[in-house]
């Protein structure tokens, strides 16, 4: 066969126009999609990775799941360490970042409120 056809996220494929098999509701449920992948950047990250004096991950280089490099980079955590927000590239230039907007956490540190990823 040849090779693989990648499409943008903006592009859509009407279901009538797929073999069965690839069809929307089945791809959906076997892969992840770049704004799922980005609630979970420790699967995303390979090779070099910055941390600070606490060993707390400042930033890393990221493979996304269709190859494509980015960058993880932590704007902000709660005085536990938890990480708060990120924002992660997709692209070398980036062609879009996915920002996870701050998450709300009690004072043990655990999540009361993650907002969903913003895409720009």
């Amino acid at each position: 066969m040849g090779d693989d056809l990648t499409l943008p996220d903006d592009v859509k494929v009407a279901d009538g126009n797929l073999p069965a098999r690839l069809a929307d509701t089945a791809l959906n449920a076997t892969y992840v999609g770049l704004k799922q992948a980005a609630k979970n950047p420790d699967l995303l990250i390979v090779g070099a990775i910055t941390v600070d004096g606490s060993d707390q991950v400042t930033s890393a280089a990221v493979q996304w799941p269709d190859g494509t490099p980015g960058t993880l980079t932590i704007t902000a955590r709660h005085a536990t360490g938890a990480v708060n927000a990120y924002n992660i590239t997709y692209g070398s230039p980036a062609t879009k970042t996915f920002t996870q907007p701050a998450i709300t956490r009690n004072a043990n540190g655990a999540a009361t409120n993650v907002p969903q990823i913003v895409v720009s």
